[in-house]
């Protein structure tokens, strides 16, 4: 269900776009995407689905950027439509009647005013004056409005108590921030489960911690694969309880989006957003996750500034960060805390790999720096960390 909510929701649209972006710029056309209102709002029963209209929120708005700058002539708009009165709800598993499905409006309603939007403005536009309140709201005052709807949340689920040594997982563990992470937390007591596609790099990891004194392991896995994420929840059914899970692991696949490879890009897609949603639900429903235990989402400074040029990672990571917030939601009954970064330019091969220009690359920040804010903020249960004051300024 997860695969299949990105494929429809993303993966669809993203794709559609590259394939008949000529067909676009030939009529001058505008590209109208139908996001949803609750990309801005927490949904503990629908965090796949948040996610996925927040990832195309991400999209949109980077590759509008990236049009607008190269006057290729064709526009993008996104129209964030409520609840509507559809069969949609029932088929995702929800209860019509307590959702109050009768007040929705029809869809013959919506697509209405859908048109009259298209027709009337190449501006965004939010269907619906409660809508319009309920999104800016979201945006303005999440901490308001998360504490609203975890009233209505439903039960937490039963989580195992941690264990004596406390337990770090952390994807993408083997070089840049995750080998600073893992360093990190094992310096400070943790066993680290590290997991990362690079033999030799997460052997020499996994050498280094030993070395020092700490206790780690490293799984191999290809979190673009299909079985990748679930190697690491089955092997995770012999390990002790998570007390901090961090999703690192990321790539990129920079260039004008309509130039790019797809394949890469749909690699950034799975590696980024689904592997992420798929080894959360799943540690959750082996019982892998400890009581009290903080999940740490690794997003992006791209969320707050934009990333044309990168548009599809850009939307990953506005994705995360969205199923984040309804996680969190979702948890708070069972003490579970999460935690969003969205670290800035990172001097990392990652970051020198994937820049346009590495002439400053000395002024950003060393992935160690990072692995102890973000140590310090999970130690301090903090949902949000913008790390570095010039970060926070921008």
């Amino acid at each position: 269900n997860i695969r299949a909510l990105v494929d429809v929701n993303l993966w669809a649209p993203i794709a559609l776009s590259h394939a008949l972006f000529p067909c676009l710029q030939r009529a001058q056309a505008r590209c109208v995407f139908i996001s949803s209102v609750a990309a801005d709002l927490p949904g503990p029963r629908y965090a796949v689905y948040t996610a996925t209209k927040a990832a195309l929120d991400g999209f949109a708005r980077n590759w509008r950027a990236e049009l607008r700058a190269d006057g290729s002539g064709v526009t993008v708009q996104v129209i964030h439509p409520g609840a509507v009165r559809t069969a949609m709800h029932a088929k995702s598993g929800a209860d019509p009647a307590a959702l109050g499905w009768e007040r929705f409006p029809p869809p013959e309603d919506v697509a209405a005013a859908i048109e009259a939007a298209i027709l009337r403005s190449p501006r965004d536009v939010t269907i619906g004056a409660a809508n319009r309140l309920a999104r800016r709201a979201g945006r303005t005052m999440p901490g308001v409005v998360d504490r609203l709807v975890a009233l209505r949340r439903s039960p937490a689920p039963a989580l195992p108590p941690p264990d004596a040594l406390p337990h770090a997982l952390i994807t993408g563990a083997a070089d840049g921030i995750g080998r600073a992470l893992a360093l990190r937390f094992a310096g400070a007591g943790y066993l680290v489960s590290g997991v990362d596609r690079d033999v030799a790099r997460a052997t020499q990891t996994q050498g280094d911690i030993l070395n020092r004194g700490g206790q780690a392991r490293f799984t191999t896995a290809d979190l673009a694969a299909r079985d990748g994420v679930g190697d690491v929840v089955r092997a995770a059914a012999g390990w002790p309880p998570v007390d901090v899970l961090i999703h690192n692991a990321g790539i990129s696949c920079v260039g004008r989006f309509v130039d790019s490879d797809l394949a890469r890009q749909r690699t950034v897609v799975d590696v980024n957003l689904v592997a992420p949603l798929h080894m959360t639900a799943g540690l959750l429903r082996d019982g892998a996750i400890a009581a009290g235990a903080m999940l740490v989402f690794i997003s992006s400074l791209s969320h707050f500034l934009g990333y044309p040029g990168a548009s599809v990672y850009a939307a990953t990571k506005d994705g995360l960060a969205a199923y984040a917030r309804s996680v969190r939601v979702a948890l708070a009954g069972a003490q579970v805390g999460v935690l969003v970064v969205y670290p800035g330019p990172t001097r990392t091969a990652h970051a020198r790999q994937y820049s346009p220009d590495n002439r400053r690359e000395q002024r950003r920040m060393p992935p160690e720096t990072l692995a102890d804010l973000i140590f310090a903020a999970v130690q301090e249960r903090r949902s949000a960390l913008i790390p570095g004051a010039g970060n926070r300024v921008a």
